[in-house]
């Protein structure tokens, strides 16, 4: 059985708001809605796992509002501003939800992340891609290795995809 990890750094936000209360502009509102219908059209059944600020919970409502599956999310504060370690132990924590999780958080911890799932190589253009820059409503699809989601803790899953909303336009 496959096992995938959506992960989804926000769209783009607002500046001059406290950060945990910026939102989307309407650019981060138009990409958010072009890398949702991308899931949609790539992905069956998921949970969601969204932090607690404004951006990520309205990305994550993009997404729901696309989706039938208007439930199937769970807001964490712990994911705010979270570090790559801290958000493994959160996802791992929701293994028997969902054969795919799509999380959505924040830089620097989401790039870190994902960087650190992932098998390293320099000729894989996804990868250096994604070792660049993780820009605002990028998109890593992570194939977890073996199917078991103990291997969240190593490198050696795979980069399906690696996506921008400039990507898709």
């Amino acid at each position: 059985m496959d096992l995938n990890l959506l992960l989804w750094r926000h769209a783009k936000t607002e500046i001059g708001f406290h950060d945990h209360d910026r939102n989307l502009t309407k650019r981060g509102k138009s990409d958010a809605n072009i890398v949702g219908k991308y899931i949609l059209e790539n992905t069956l059944s998921f949970k969601i796992l969204t932090s607690s600020s404004n951006r990520t919970v309205q990305t994550t409502k993009t997404l729901l509002d696309l989706s039938f599956q208007k439930n199937n999310f769970q807001i964490i504060e712990d994911l705010y501003l979270a570090s790559d370690d801290e958000m493994k132990d959160i996802i791992f924590s929701y293994k028997k939800e969902s054969q795919n999780i799509i999380c959505i958080a924040h830089n620097p911890g989401i790039h870190q992340l994902a960087l650190s799932l992932v098998k390293k190589s320099s000729i894989d253009p996804k990868f250096e891609k994604i070792n660049h820059k993780y820009p605002t409503a990028a998109l890593a699809v992570i194939k977890i290795k073996d199917g078991n989601w103990e291997n969240l803790y190593s490198n050696q899953n795979e980069l399906i995809d690696f996506i921008t909303p400039k990507d898709l336009k």
